[in-house]
């Protein structure tokens, strides 16, 4: 499919978050991109969010969604719950997948999502907004380069209670059966998977949990993990949603060090960093999207990454953050969660490739070539990655 044909999406779930899953199809309009239908069974949410966004068609059940001819590609944003059942259903009806975080319930789900799309031949994509802040890819680059030397810890502090409170968040939150976990799969995923993003794959965990605040959920408020990486690099991860910050940057802090260099990262801004010598940091660029975004309160990295996998998808090219890696975020959680149960350590044993140098990510994805309607989609100054020369 070329960059000027219609391509028609679908949103399963119609909840706070697929606001921004539509706004990244409305930024490809240029490209021949579409929203086509909305499914929800909450027919009333699913008919405000359709008339935001020019009048799709509306779905109580999202099956009917899926058996649609002019729909090539679907975002889930449904409960963690029902992640596994809709992306088996979309695979089985031929469409590319892009799932919120967390993949899924738990791992043997993520791999039954992985073998269904890999067999019907479709795309398999995990939402990691944070991925898509300039100064993380930025980020992401120079360690990418080498420009920190040998990576020897990193650490991330997180403290976010926009899913904790029980009067303001979704009701299958924090409930066993519904959600993968508490805060950690709820919100802190996306600062587990920059560490292991930015540093490898996790190969033990040490973790402990505990309940503070949130007495009324089933899972913890507060959690504390330290990982040993496949590289040698050790890690940290400390979280918390019983605090009064309600969103996922005012207590947010990210740090790597290196055998020649390190950088700091605060609610996704690049506040400190030196690099190697020799070692010239790139400058990042993100394209235009449409004035109206400004409304999203998270931040734009849903929007871009929806544009990034509808176009990765539009040239049979990866998922630009691949199921694999969501995956391997499912096996760390459920070592974390068995280590705090059994008070020891817990390999990981990990059968994919994930968050490995060969698989995708925005740096290398992006430099793939230009739209032929609205040219290129991210720019890094310098040489192209080695995968796209």
């Amino acid at each position: 499919m070329s960059d000027g044909e219609r391509f028609g999406y679908g949103i399963v779930g119609c909840g706070w978050v697929a606001d921004a899953h539509a706004w990244g199809v409305r930024a490809l309009a240029a490209d021949g991109a579409r929203l086509v239908a909305v499914a929800d069974q909450d027919t009333a949410r699913a008919e405000q969010l359709a008339a935001r966004f020019g009048m799709p068609e509306v779905h109580g059940d999202y099956r009917q969604l899926l058996q649609r001819d002019d729909i090539q590609a679907v975002s889930i944003c449904l409960p963690d719950f029902l992640h596994a059942e809709a992306a088996l259903a979309a695979a089985q009806a031929g469409k590319h997948v892009l799932c919120e975080k967390p993949l899924a319930l738990d791992v043997p789900s993520a791999d039954a999502m992985l073998a269904a799309c890999a067999q019907a031949g479709v795309q398999l994509g995990v939402v990691m907004n944070h991925r898509y802040a300039p100064d993380n890819i930025l980020s992401k680059a120079a360690l990418r380069d080498g420009a920190l030397g040998r990576v020897l810890i990193g650490d991330c502090i997180h403290s976010s209670a926009l899913t904790g409170d029980p009067d303001n968040t979704s009701p299958w939150r924090g409930r066993k059966g519904r959600a993968a976990g508490g805060i950690l799969s709820t919100q802190a995923i996306h600062f587990l998977d920059l560490l292991l993003w930015f540093m490898g794959r996790a190969a033990a965990v040490q973790a402990y949990t505990a309940t503070l605040v949130r007495h009324e959920q089933d899972y913890e408020d507060t959690v504390a993990v330290a990982i040993r990486l496949e590289s040698g690099a050790l890690a940290t991860l400390v979280s918390t949603n019983g605090s009064p910050i309600t969103d996922d940057f005012t207590g947010t802090r990210v740090e790597v060090q290196g055998s020649q260099g390190y950088l700091a990262l605060e609610g996704d801004q690049l506040k400190t960093s030196n690099w190697r010598v020799d070692y010239e940091a790139p400058a990042v660029s993100l394209p235009a999207i449409p004035d109206d975004t400004k409304e999203i309160i998270f931040g734009l990295g849903h929007v871009y990454e929806v544009m990034d996998f509808v176009r990765a998808v539009r040239r049979a090219a990866p998922a630009p953050v691949p199921g694999v890696d969501g995956r391997h975020l499912m096996a760390v959680l459920a070592a974390a969660y068995m280590s705090a149960n059994e008070h020891r350590e817990v390999a990981i044993t990990e059968p994919h490739d994930a968050y490995s140098a060969s698989s995708p990510d925005p740096v290398q994805l992006l430099w793939a070539g230009p739209s032929k309607a609205s040219g290129a989609f991210l720019t890094v100054s310098g040489e192209a990655p080695t995968a796209f020369k």
